[in-house]
Parts: structure tokens; C-alpha cells; sequence
């Protein structure tokens, strides 16, 4: 594919890479992110978009997809791109900025923030008996659209399962749940739906119950030690993931183990090419939400005086640059 060009290219789009990506935009450059997972959000999103956080600067408690829903809407209007599925592999220099490689595509540009946090987030493998001779085994979730009308059977207690189930409903699937455990986590408001649909009869929850074995037609369960065979059109095995730093690891940055040295403003040993979050030297194991919002806001601030010296590193108030119509003050409603 022909490279696509950027003032910032940011690599991960978890809280670090979301947060600088305001920043530089912000400010008024192109910034184009690149993350490796069908959907943003990084740990928060994959891991635990169920839980609450509580080191969120000024929201006393919230529960993590919606921060990152927060953090995606901070970025509206802004010239920024987002590119999924999209995992950074090769760095190179090219015309005084950089060149990253994808598996399909290039992407260039003056600066680069490195934000992977603890590495991009593949599934874990499908490690049932069978898995190879069933055509539709994911590990990944599809757009629900795409199995309209069939037969699916989703494995997993985490968040992911429950929300896929719910999606795969809505788009017309006929969905069964399973898990090893009775219980289920997610949302309250996605727990409880998931019991309505249920009791409507238009979900089937088998749990607890033990994934025996695939074949080329079903899913063997084992129910209190009873066969159940489920017909299973595609069979999601949604059992989390794995973070995997080695497609980065590979760009000449003097690793130190899994963490970036970083000087001033999180720059690296290449210049114009920054880092922040869990990568980076400076946080050490500080690993916290709060440490790498204000990492990125610091890199993003140097990235954009790197790529335009006109622009100071201090962004000023965001208060006295107004984006969009600012809310009015009392006495400012015209009435």
C-alpha cells in the first residue's frame, strides 16, 4: 500500500497514546494513530473494561471502557486518524522524519510517540481438542453483522464474552454462552441483560460446564460431568490475552529489558522519537493510568516543538483555546 503521511505518528492507542494524541492535535498537527487490536483502549479495554479505576485525576471512581469512550471523544474534531488492526513492526529514518511498516502498510512521519504499554495485546491461543478440524474457531472477535443468522458459541467468562454475546444477539446470531464457572463478568447493566435474554429465551446460557472437544459440525461440553453437544456454526474461544512487546523491541532504542531509556520530554536515543507509559525508563514501576497521561502529555508537548520549533513545548491553558463553543458562565446565557 502507498505510505500515509503525518506530523505525529502515535504507536498504541491505550490511555498513553489516546492522551497524546489529543495533545499534538490539539495543537494542530496531523497525528495518526496506530493500534494493534480491532478497538482502543489498550489494558483498560481488553482486560478489564468492567472494573473501576480510581486514579483517574478528578473522577473519584469510574469504570474503565469509560474512559477510554471519554478519551476517544476528547479527540473529536481534531486532526487525528486512528489505524487498527494495525500493529507497528519496522522502524526507519526517511526524510528527516521516520518510516513504520505495518503488515500491509507505511506510515511516515517528522515525530514518533511510542506508547505500547506493556506490548500489543494478542489472544491467547485456541488450546481445545479439535480446534484444527472445526473451520470456524476465533479467538478474536468478528463484526457481529457477519454472523447474522448463524449458530454461535461463545467461551469465556471475561468481560469480551459477554459483550459479543449481547452484540451477537442484537445482530440476529443464535448465541450460546459458556463458561467453566457459574458466573460471568461484565457491566451490571450487561449482567443483567444477558439474564433477560436469557429467561426471553432468545440466548442459552450453559455454565458451568467444561469444554471437552470440537468437531467438524459441534462443540462437545461436559455439564456436571454429562455430554452436551451444541451446534456451533463459529466457536469464539474468548480466553484474554497475552502482551507482546517483541514487534518493537526490534527498533534500536537501547532497550532496557521491556523499558525505553528516556531524556527529557521522554526522547529517546533517536531523534524525534519519544516514549511514554509503561514503556518508558522514566515511570519505572509506577505502571498507573495517572503516570502515563501526564508522560504523554509531556512527550506529545516536546513531539509537536520537535516537528514545529514555532510551537513552544509549553501548550499553554487549554482553558484560553477553546475547541469547539465553550460553555457559557453564569450570567452568559443571554437571558
Amino acid at each position: 500500500m502507498d505510505g500515509r503521511h503525518s506530523d505525529i505518528l502515535v504507536v498504541g492507542g491505550g490511555p498513553a497514546g489516546l492522551h497524546a494524541a489529543f495533545y499534538a492535535g490539539w495543537r494542530g498537527l496531523q497525528v495518526q494513530v496506530l493500534e494493534a487490536r480491532p478497538v482502543l483502549g489498550g489494558q483498560l479495554q481488553a482486560l478489564y473494561p468492567d472494573k473501576v479505576v480510581y486514579d483517574i485525576p478528578g473522577l473519584p471512581a469510574v469504570v474503565a471502557s469509560e474512559v477510554v469512550s471519554n478519551l476517544v471523544a476528547q479527540l473529536s474534531g481534531l486532526p487525528v486518524s486512528v489505524q487498527v488492526n494495525a500493529t507497528a513492526r519496522h522502524l526507519s529514518a526517511h526524510n528527516g522524519g521516520w518510516r513504520i511498516a505495518t503488515d500491509d502498510a507505511t506510515f511516515t512521519a517528522r515525530a514518533v510517540i511510542l506508547a505500547p504499554g506493556l506490548g500489543a495485546l494478542t489472544a491467547r491461543a485456541a488450546r481445545v481438542a479439535g480446534a484444527e478440524v472445526h473451520p470456524g474457531v476465533r479467538t478474536e472477535v468478528p463484526e457481529a453483522a457477519a454472523l447474522s443468522g448463524k449458530h454461535v458459541l461463545v467461551v469465556g467468562g471475561v468481560p469480551q464474552a459477554v459483550q459479543s454475546a449481547l452484540e451477537l444477539v442484537d445482530a440476529g446470531a443464535h448465541v450460546t454462552l459458556t463458561h467453566r464457572r457459574a458466573g460471568f463478568r461484565g457491566h451490571p447493566a450487561q449482567l443483567a441483560r444477558l439474564d433477560q435474554l436469557r429467561m426471553e429465551g432468545r440466548l442459552e446460557i450453559i455454565a458451568p460446564a467444561l469444554m471437552d472437544r470440537l468437531t467438524s459440525e459441534d462443540a462437545v461440553l461436559l455439564e456436571h460431568g454429562t455430554e452436551r453437544r451444541v451446534q456451533a456454526d463459529t466457536v469464539l474461544l474468548l480466553n484474554g490475552y497475552l502482551p507482546d512487546l517483541s514487534p518493537v523491541q526490534t527498533w534500536p532504542l537501547n532497550w532496557n529489558g521491556d523499558y525505553v531509556p528516556d531524556g527529557t520530554g521522554g526522547q529517546t536515543v533517536l531523534p524525534g522519537v519519544f516514549v511514554a507509559g509503561d514503556a518508558a525508563y522514566s515511570g519505572g514501576s509506577f505502571k498507573l493510568i495517572s503516570v502515563g497521561l501526564a508522560q504523554a502529555a509531556i512527550a506529545a508537548n516536546h513531539a509537536v516543538h520537535h516537528v514545529n520549533p514555532e510551537l513552544k513545548v509549553r501548550p499553554g491553558h487549554s482553558s484560553e483555546k477553546w475547541l469547539a463553543p465553550r460553555p457559557r458562565g453564569p450570567g452568559e446565557d443571554g437571558v
